[in-house]
């Protein structure tokens, strides 16, 4: 059995157990069988075992209830594990369901896009930053086109607007840099070890905190969390329940309730709803955003 095959077993595994009906191993068979996927009791159990040790999934069998469930108090974040690995799955079902790949492009519909380059260095990226491996990229840099060598340590990878950042620390230049994927020309794998350092990590965790990229803005160390509350149109309010603006998100009829640090980023994502959003506080958000209109509005002066 493939590795590709085990990565859609442990998916749709997790998948189904995630649902918190405490499945029995019987359910999740015919559920696995359902999916095109025939497996022995014996698998299940291997890949359940797998699942725990690889991914530090606290799988565990209720015999009260006859299933199993996932104690995500105990367990990774289950949200960014099933997005990869969903990743993977969706993957493997394009390569293994469609026999002429030279036709997979007729089936989708692309804009092809020349930064949505360097996702195949995620791999090599993510064991860098689990191992604590020091590593030296190579980096173009688009304001001056030249080509720059850093020795980071990588603290974290992060995902934005479908491009994919490298947060890292530059120990010669003594501060945090976020490199693009797209920009790497090539990543070595040094043979040293660095030691990951809290107050490190409590600047990494700021992006948590964040829409975007910028966790410091106007190179603020301090900024605060802040409460923000945006009211909006019936015709927005379906796509933002769909697509969340960030994991604090609250809704509560037509008013959006978000718990982070305002930077340039969420000022510009609130700006592209135009006339079907409006900033209700705090007060200096929402004059940064009136004022921003009224410099908008200024360009069409006749």
């Amino acid at each position: 059995m493939n590795n590709k095959n085990t990565i859609r077993r442990d998916y749709l595994i997790i998948r189904r157990i995630m649902r918190g009906d405490h499945p029995s191993a019987s359910v999740l068979l015919q559920y696995l069988e359902r999916n095109d996927i025939a497996v022995t009791l014996r698998t299940l159990q291997r890949d359940m075992a797998d699942i725990r040790s690889n991914f530090d999934v606290e799988v565990i069998y209720d015999s009260k209830k006859n299933g199993y469930y996932i104690d995500e108090t105990c367990s990774m974040d289950m949200d960014k594990l099933l997005y990869f690995l969903g990743l993977a799955e969706s993957s493997d079902v394009i390569l293994s369901n469609i026999k002429d790949r030279q036709k997979l492009l007729k089936y989708l519909s692309i804009s092809p896009n020349p930064h949505a380059k360097g996702v195949e260095n995620i791999g090599v990226l993510l064991q860098a930053v689990q191992q604590c491996m020091v590593i030296s990229i190579d980096h173009l840099s688009y304001q001056t086109e030249e080509q720059k060598q850093y020795t980071v340590e990588p603290y974290l990878l992060k995902e934005f607007e479908g491009m994919w950042y490298l947060f890292a620390y530059c120990e010669d230049m003594g501060v945090f840099r976020t490199f693009g994927l797209d920009r790497i020309r090539q990543i070595r794998i040094t043979d040293k070890v660095f030691q990951r350092r809290e107050e490190l990590e409590q600047k990494a965790k700021k992006f948590d905190n964040v829409y975007g990229l910028v966790y410091e803005p106007a190179n603020n160390p301090n900024a605060p969390i802040e409460e923000v509350r945006l009211k909006v149109s019936a015709v927005m309010l379906p796509y933002i329940q769909s697509l969340p603006i960030h994991s604090s998100q609250s809704i509560n009829g037509d008013i959006i309730t978000l718990h982070l640090i305002i930077n340039p980023e969420l000022e510009n994502k609130i700006m592209s709803y135009g006339e079907y959003i409006e900033v209700l506080s705090p007060l200096s958000l929402r004059n940064k955003i009136k004022e921003r209109i009224i410099q908008l509005l200024s360009k069409y002066d006749d």
